[in-house]
């Protein structure tokens, strides 16, 4: 990462943490901002509680899920070689929105009385999407090649679908209001407990990438060319799915399922970069997605409009264009 880009995405992403910090329903100016980040004696006690108890945690939430959710949609283009791939891919937010919605919509289920609301939703999505991976896992080693991978986690997506719809339709309002809130996504909903479970899950799978980073190179140029480089295929496919798995699941329980900000985001990478290298793209990565993810959630704070309406409204042109361009992304991809 050269100096110039480096300089550009600092300066980018501290402007976007002021923005989400300062600005508001509650205006803070940047001497009251600092006051109440120092906690000094001057600081006004209202802007204080706002700051923490909810700006600072959406932010971290943001830069969190951001990251998480960029970095996840390139480990998913690399196994897939398809530049449409992303997260949900292996039908993990799909799995995650299917825990939800027995848990909320579900005639014999209800939240856990004596437990908080979000802790119960968040349970259920991160039991969900794991449930989900490990079913994908359990059959992987059957399949031949990824694009069977691929099918089999669309189908799930599908069948899943199915069953949240089926619930939907026999819903009561409460629920069903209550369901559709949580999957417009949100990193509003986040406390410190979840954002350091969150944090985690982002460590060990940023652990597990960089075990197997040598590797995931020769993976773009295909299984035959990786085996014949002396790759194991099949257990770096599997780091790859848990590192995804952990990823996406631990985003889509605390968060809901958002979107497009995994599809475009490495996108974005592989162009700032000139290079489908992942030891390059690692870090833009990372940096772009907690950059996007801020940007779409200010947004969506400033205009009121759910978080997944912002992310699909400015990442579906981008695919579109990728689609339109398709010769000049592809030698990236």
């Amino acid at each position: 990462m050269n100096f110039r880009l480096l300089l550009i995405l600092g300066f980018t992403t501290l402007c976007l943490i002021l923005l989400q910090l300062g600005t508001g329903s509650v205006y803070i100016s940047p001497s009251s901002l600092w006051n109440s980040l120092i906690q000094s004696p001057n600081a006004e006690q209202t802007e204080t509680t706002i700051l923490w108890d909810s700006r600072i945690p959406r932010t971290l939430a943001g830069i969190l899920a951001g990251a998480a959710l960029a970095w996840s949609g390139m480990l998913m283009q690399t196994l897939f070689r398809n530049p449409l791939a992303g997260p949900s891919m292996l039908g993990i937010s799909s799995g995650a929105s299917l825990g939800v919605a027995l848990l909320v919509l579900g005639g014999g289920f209800s939240i856990v009385p004596g437990i908080p609301a979000y802790i119960s939703i968040a349970s259920a999505a991160y039991v969900g999407a794991f449930l989900m991976l490990a079913c994908v896992l359990l059959v992987a080693d059957r399949f031949a090649n990824e694009s069977t991978l691929l099918i089999f986690g669309m189908m799930l997506t599908f069948f899943t679908s199915a069953l949240v719809d089926a619930l939907q339709s026999r819903a009561g309002n409460e629920a069903l209001r209550s369901y559709v809130s949580w999957g417009m996504g949100s990193f509003g909903e986040c406390n410190y407990i979840e954002l350091l479970l969150l944090g985690l899950g982002l460590l060990a799978s940023l652990l597990i990438s960089v075990a197997i980073l040598p590797r995931l190179n020769l993976m773009l140029l295909g299984e035959n060319y990786a085996t014949s480089m002396g790759v194991h295929v099949k257990k770096t496919r599997f780091a790859m799915m848990i590192a995804t798995g952990m990823m996406a699941g631990c985003v889509t329980a605390f968060c809901g399922p958002v979107s497009f900000i995994g599809l475009a985001v490495p996108h974005i990478s592989r162009w700032i970069t000139q290079s489908a290298d992942h030891k390059k793209n690692l870090i833009t990565t990372l940096w772009l997605g907690a950059i996007v993810a801020l940007a779409c959630d200010w947004i969506s704070r400033m205009t009121a409009l759910p978080l997944n309406t912002i992310a699909s409204g400015l990442g579906a042109p981008f695919v579109v264009m990728l689609v339109i361009q398709w010769k000049r992304f592809k030698p990236l991809i």
